[in-house]
């Protein structure tokens, strides 16, 4: 098995500890963030899990203008969520992009699920997950039509 496959089996397999607020920082600024107030603030979003080391991640990324016109459609924002890789790895493949958030260790991923990256989470301003969802702007635009 390659190396992102027994990553994300370890991952679907763990537990987020209850109640824990994930450690992130803002990867335009470099600020930890909370991901509650970030979700508070901005509210329902389409978050792109996302990391380098993933298969078809670079297609995905160089879509992310058309990810985030189907999300602005469906009345949500648009995040990259860049996991499990270091904070300098993400700097350097996500140069440029315009918002997005550095999950070192796949916390959020861990606590929506996500058993394939990239993928797409459709999230409320409260966190929960409202969708889970291929990586295109197709499943986005399909979502928001159920």
């Amino acid at each position: 098995m390659n190396r992102a496959l027994w990553v994300l089996v370890a991952l679907a397999l763990a537990q987020p500890a209850a109640g824990a607020e994930p450690v992130l920082v803002d990867g335009v600024s470099g600020a930890p963030l909370a991901w509650g107030d970030w979700l508070a603030r901005r509210g329902p979003a389409a978050v792109l899990v996302w990391a380098s080391w993933a298969p078809g991640a670079g297609e995905v990324l160089a879509n992310r203008q058309v990810l985030t016109a189907a999300a602005r459609e469906q009345g949500l924002g648009f995040v990259v969520l860049d996991v499990q890789e270091s904070l300098d790895e993400a700097r350097r493949a996500l140069a440029g992009v315009e918002s997005w958030v550095h999950d070192r260790h796949g916390e959020l991923l861990k606590s929506y699920r996500v058993t394939r990256v990239p993928s797409l989470v459709i999230v409320a301003e409260d966190g929960s997950v409202l969708g889970r969802l291929d990586a295109s702007s197709e499943a986005l635009r399909s979502w928001g039509q159920k």
